[in-house]
C-alpha cells in the first residue's frame, strides 16, 4: 500500500516538474505553488481523517495507512480503495468529496478541477474582495512569481461555472432514478472527475449497476467531458465549429 501510494502521489504531480528535475532546474521545482499546495492538501487531509477514524481501527498506524491510501487515491483520481470509507464518519467522507472536486495537479495523469485552477480561483476571489474594500487598488494575480494574464483568469472562472452547471444539471437528471441525495450527487461528482467510487449506493464496495440505462449514458457523458476538460466537447458541438467559412 505504501509503494502504491507513493507512485499515485508522484503521478498526481505536474509532469513538467519531472522534466525540470532532469535538467537540474531545482529552484523552479521547489518554487512551484501548485506542488506545495497539492502536498499540503494531502498532508492536512490525511491528518484530519487519521484522527477522525482512529477510534474505529486497531492502531494509529492502521488509521494513518488507510487514510493516506484513500486520500492519495481520491485526489489523484486513481480509483483504488483499501477501506470502506462509506462507513467512516461524516467529516472524513466530506474531506474525500472535496478532494474529488479538487483533483491532482495540471499536467498530471489525474482528473478533477486541478490544483492550479483552484489556486487561481482562490487568488481571484481574494483580489475581488480587496477591490470591494479599496476599488482603486490594482493587484495582479501571480503564480510561481509570474503574473497571470486576465484572459487566463476569465477562462478559468468560465470553466468553473460551466463545470458546476454540468454537475447540477446531471444530478437533476439522475433524480429520475429516485436514489438518495448523497448517491445522486456523488455519482455525478465521481464520474465527471474520473475518480471511481462515490458514497452511499455508489460507495467503495458498491457499483453503478442499479442506475437506469439513461442515467448510465449521462454518467458516461460526464466521464468523457471530465476527461477531455469540458471545452473540447463544447467546441465539438458548437454550430460555428462546423459552419463553413467563405
Amino acid at each position: 500500500e505504501v509503494v502504491i501510494s507513493l507512485f499515485m502521489l508522484l503521478f498526481g504531480i505536474n509532469f513538467n516538474l519531472f522534466y525540470l528535475l532532469l535538467i537540474k532546474q531545482f529552484k523552479r521545482v521547489f518554487k512551484s505553488e501548485e506542488l506545495w499546495t497539492y502536498l499540503a492538501v494531502i498532508g492536512v487531509s490525511v491528518l484530519l481523517i487519521t484522527f477522525n477514524i482512529y477510534p474505529m481501527v486497531e492502531t494509529l498506524g492502521t488509521a494513518l495507512r488507510q487514510a493516506g491510501f484513500q486520500v492519495i487515491s481520491i485526489i489523484t483520481t486513481t480509483g483504488f480503495v483499501t477501506a470502506d470509507f462509506g462507513q467512516w464518519p461524516a467529516m472524513s467522507q466530506m474531506v474525500l468529496v472535496v478532494l474529488m472536486f479538487l483533483g491532482a495537479c495540471a499536467g498530471s495523469t489525474g482528473g478533477g478541477l486541478k490544483v492550479g485552477r483552484m489556486i487561481i480561483l482562490v487568488k481571484a476571489a481574494f483580489r475581488e474582495l480587496r477591490r470591494a474594500i479599496n476599488p482603486n487598488r490594482v493587484k495582479a494575480i501571480k503564480l510561481d512569481g509570474a503574473v497571470i494574464e486576465k484572459d487566463v483568469v476569465i477562462t478559468t472562472s468560465t470553466y468553473f461555472v460551466i463545470y458546476m452547471f454540468i454537475i447540477g444539471i446531471s444530478a437533476l437528471i439522475l433524480t429520475i432514478d429516485n436514489f438518495d441525495f448523497t448517491t445522486t450527487v456523488t455519482a455525478v461528482v465521481t464520474c465527471i472527475n474520473n475518480v471511481g467510487p462515490g458514497l452511499a449506493a455508489v460507495g467503495p464496495v458498491e457499483n453503478f449497476a442499479d442506475f437506469s440505462n439513461f442515467s448510465k449514458l449521462v454518467l458516461s457523458a460526464n466521464m468523457l467531458i471530465g476527461r477531455l476538460e469540458i471545452f473540447p466537447i463544447i467546441i465539438l458541438f458548437m454550430r460555428s465549429t462546423w459552419k463553413k467559412t467563405s
